[in-house]
């Protein structure tokens, strides 16, 4: 019988894995931002990719000894993709 810390449930990878996955829309984004000059919104969009990586693999390593802070880190992410696609449309 498996140890219940060395489990890890198939729905908290598909979790992970589908809260990371609008990172391929990147482009998109960055199409409807090329037209702005504000120079802090082009370093949100470099930093960007680098924060959901980072993100995605803290959950991923993070859920067997804490829960909780995988769940915060996906809220996170979520809230953050959110703010990404909400960007080009206040500048």
């Amino acid at each position: 019988m498996k140890n219940k810390k060395q489990q890890f449930p198939l729905w908290v990878k598909a979790v992970i894995i589908i809260s990371s996955l609008p990172i391929a829309l990147l482009p998109i984004i960055i199409d409807w931002c090329s037209g702005v000059a504000i120079e802090g919104i082009k370093i949100f969009l470099v930093i960007y990719p680098f924060y959901v990586v980072a993100s995605a693999n803290m959950a991923w390593m993070s859920y067997r000894s804490r829960p909780e802070i995988t769940a915060i880190l996906i809220v996170l992410m979520v809230l953050t993709h959110i703010a990404m696609w909400v960007l080009p449309e206040v500048y």
